[in-house]
């Protein structure tokens, strides 16, 4: 299962932008991206909440931003299928 993206919900936070959804990926794949117009990424979190033991583990991701670009890359460490994520920026 290739990254993946659903149930996006998009807000603002006072003057920041807010995209937040589930997402899921499988271990060994290819990077997977999220990519958002904007200048300036203020935080980016990506977590497995596969397990029932209330412990979720957050998923390493970097951030590019480039002439009005936000990229957001997500590494594909273990497998997830019930992973929910939030990115905030400007």
């Amino acid at each position: 299962m290739a990254f993946a993206t659903a149930n996006l919900r998009s807000g603002t936070l006072g003057q920041l932008k807010m995209l937040a959804g589930d997402w899921s990926g499988a271990v060994g794949d290819s990077a997977g991206t999220v990519t958002l117009s904007g200048g300036r990424c203020y935080m980016a979190r990506f977590q497995n909440h596969d397990n029932d033991t209330g412990k979720n583990t957050e998923s390493p991701n970097r951030v590019s931003e480039s002439a009005g670009t936000i990229t957001v890359t997500v590494t594909n460490i273990e497998a997830v299928t019930d992973g929910r994520f939030i990115v905030i920026y400007a």
